[in-house]
């Protein structure tokens, strides 16, 4: 042993090589570098954030890494990358995230953790709040001060972000509880493993609609499963998938409104509203754009073999972007949203 304790990856402006490389030698120089390269190899992005003022950008690794990207120097420009690696909790896992203002919220596999931006900034690794430690918490969502988050045990659970305490539990899914998602100032709606839609009006704690996607024979893939993966809403339309193919319902009607193809055995992983448009991804390389008639505008190739989560902005001052990232861990970046710019590592060569 070298009696280095190196972080993995290495943290960016550490000039490893002029000032550590003589003490260790080349043979376990080198060996460290092949290391880093396995570890990246198996690491993804899990999730993306940006921040308030939407300058920073922040990515969540599946082996606990997190990761500050500075928006006009790293995404918006290519060739630099000025990331900075802010912790690293080993195997505690961020499986989604959201904004509130200045505070955001993490489902990761040991609860609900509430941060502060601004001590992110200053690299303030303990969290302002942890909910349900022990947990997995697969998706999580605000309502007002309220943060609500479903995961493995078919519960969702609604804790004040103020106190941390848990205020009311759901009895949602049999199975896990996939995503979670505000609809509005008094419902939300969540979906799962069972494959059922429930939209939930928290005045009352009880379900005010429930739909089942692969009841509408468009969109059952009975190879594939019921379960639904992802899922959004905007106003009376939900748009969601998994087992099922993406499809775009209008809550008013009793079946699906339209289906939104993206190859007979893509699974969708993320799907979002933007404007008059839909844009989704899947287990493979593309980012499918429709129209909310179901027309598609572009599919876009990225450099990934999986796509986990994407940030779309449309109010960036500089230039409107899409940030995709998922498997290997690096970020793809569109500055014009019909082609792939440049992509962006998850830290520095050495």
């Amino acid at each position: 042993s070298s009696g280095i304790n190196a972080e993995w990856p290495l943290r960016p402006g550490v000039s490893f090589r002029n000032n550590i490389l003589p003490h260790i030698g080349i043979y376990n120089y080198i060996n460290i570098m092949v290391a880093q390269k396995h570890l990246l190899y198996f690491t993804e992005i899990d999730s993306l954030l940006q921040s308030p003022n939407q300058d920073f950008l922040l990515a969540n690794t599946s082996l606990g890494a997190r990761y500050l990207f500075n928006v006009a120097k790293d995404i918006l420009r290519y060739g630099t990358n000025s990331a900075q690696k802010i912790t690293n909790s080993l195997f505690k896992q961020v499986y989604s995230s959201v904004n509130n203002g200045e505070i955001f919220c993490l489902g990761t596999n040991d609860g609900i953790q509430l941060y502060h931006w601004d001590n992110l900034m200053q690299k303030d690794e303990q969290s302002e709040k942890q909910i349900l430690n022990g947990s997995s918490i697969y998706s999580v969502c605000w309502s007002g001060s309220s943060v609500i988050g479903g995961g493995d045990n078919g519960l969702l659970v609604e804790a004040d972000a103020n106190t941390g305490k848990v205020c009311r539990h759901y009895q949602a899914h049999e199975g896990s509880v996939n995503v979670v998602k505000k609809r509005d100032i008094n419902t939300f709606i969540s979906a799962g493993y069972d494959g059922i839609c429930r939209i939930w009006d928290r005045r009352s704690g009880e379900v005010e609609k429930t739909f089942t996607p692969s009841s509408w024979g468009k969109a059952d893939r009975p190879k594939l499963g019921t379960h639904i993966r992802c899922l959004d809403v905007w106003d009376d339309w939900v748009v969601c998938g998994g087992g099922p193919s993406l499809s775009l319902w209008y809550l008013k009607q009793d079946e699906g409104f339209e289906l939104l193809e993206m190859g007979a055995t893509v699974i969708p992983r993320t799907v979002q509203f933007m404007q008059d448009s839909i844009i989704a991804t899947g287990n493979d390389s593309h980012i499918f754009h429709w129209s909310l008639a179901g027309t598609v505008k572009y599919k876009v190739t990225s450099k990934l073999d999986c796509i986990s989560d994407l940030i779309i902005n449309t109010n960036c001052r500089e230039q409107p972007f899409i940030v995709a990232a998922g498997s290997p861990a690096e970020l793809n970046v569109f500055l014009d949203f019909g082609y792939l710019s440049h992509t962006v590592p998850l830290c520095r060569g050495i």
